[in-house]
């Protein structure tokens, strides 16, 4: 399924493909067409920049497509969970293969059907061998090795450390912090302490990880982001208008549930238990900004952090599995779900008790 996150990598990825494919035809325009002498090449007398400039933006827009499919759809898949550099050795090992078997197949089809010979034609599999192992085969290999590595390489980044928070990180969205309204959730595992005790620090890690792994498809889906792990605890974060649109914020429980309720089986061999989790979602303004020197990172400040923290905490004392405030209550408009309001809920470290519900998901 083709989400908005994965247009959003696809159109960057395609935008980065061809503005090379514009350096690229410059490059051979303002050098090897007027520099005969570079890489010892002949003047290339007839060398039209408009119509290189076209063929190479618009043959690396349709590589940035095959590039962007197999990585958004295949290794996504495939190739997770590996140390960061494994992954990109991977990746680009499989892309040069392709590569050079492509580039093989269209060399041999050019020195065969289209000029007139026989694929079994001597001549044509001599042609392509001489194209295969001279340096013209390089030329147009290296750029692409090249983008395939720096492409893959701003994925792996990304996947790390969350597209939203690199690219405001880059853009310095957040350098100065400002107030912003967001919607968080708190999702919390349940009996987090026995299951550790149980299954000991080794596993116990697996298990956190793979619930990890298992829900962020959910939050992508959902338009979340994941704002910090922390243990058992996942802090999840939307704006308003993302959060509260086709009730994502709430949706997303549901479908945390579906997702661990398929891969049961699979808990309960691995570990023996199956997650079992609690949540609270709340909302609010909030600081936004960059905080710390080493490892510097976009950070979320604000009471709202600490209300929903809070609340998290009462949902086994009220009999919930995921509890709302008051204010989302209000943000919402007609949230598809059972609520039952509970009132003058008493929150550690707050003097005034507030109203919450219960969600019946």
């Amino acid at each position: 399924m083709i989400t908005k996150n994965h247009l959003s990598q696809l159109t960057a990825i395609s935008a980065l493909w061809v503005f090379a494919g514009l350096l690229t035809a410059l490059y051979e325009y303002f050098f090897l067409a007027n520099y005969p002498g570079v890489l010892n090449t002949a003047p290339m007398n007839e060398f039209d920049l408009q119509k290189n400039a076209v063929a190479a933006m618009g043959g690396l827009f349709i590589g940035s497509l095959l590039f962007g499919f197999l990585e958004l759809f295949y290794f996504q898949k495939k190739i997770v969970r590996e140390k960061f550099w494994v992954a990109i050795l991977k990746k680009v090992s499989i892309y040069s293969v392709l590569l050079f078997l492509l580039l093989g197949i269209i060399s041999l089809a050019f020195n065969s059907l289209l000029s007139g010979r026989s694929i079994a034609d001597p001549v044509s599999w001599e042609k392509t061998q001489s194209f295969i192992t001279s340096i013209a085969f390089w030329h147009p290999v290296l750029p692409i090795l090249s983008l395939a590595l720096l492409s893959s390489f701003l994925l792996q980044l990304s996947e790390r450390f969350g597209s939203n928070e690199m690219w405001k990180m880059f853009t310095g969205e957040y350098f100065n912090p400002k107030e912003e309204e967001r919607i968080f959730m708190f999702l919390d595992l349940n009996h987090s302490t026995t299951i550790a005790e149980k299954l000991g620090n080794e596993k116990f890690h697996g298990f956190l990880n793979d619930f990890y792994h298992d829900i962020a498809g959910v939050i992508t889906h959902h338009k979340g982001e994941v704002v910090e792990y922390v243990g058992d605890l996942v802090i999840i974060s939307w704006s308003f208008q993302a959060g509260s649109a086709e009730t994502h914020c709430l949706n997303c429980y549901q479908d945390f549930e579906k997702v661990i309720h398929r891969k049961r089986e699979t808990y309960l061999t691995r570990y023996g238990t199956v997650p079992e989790f609690k949540a609270a979602v709340h909302c609010g303004e909030v600081m936004i900004g960059e905080m710390g020197k080493i490892k510097k990172s976009i950070k979320f400040s604000g009471d709202v952090l600490n209300t929903t923290a809070r609340v998290e905490k009462v949902c086994g004392n009220i009999g919930a599995k995921l509890v709302i405030t008051d204010n989302l209550m209000n943000l919402l408009s007609d949230p598809p779900y059972l609520m039952e309001k509970v009132s003058n809920v008493s929150l550690k470290g707050k003097k005034a008790p507030i109203d919450v519900y219960k969600v019946v998901v």
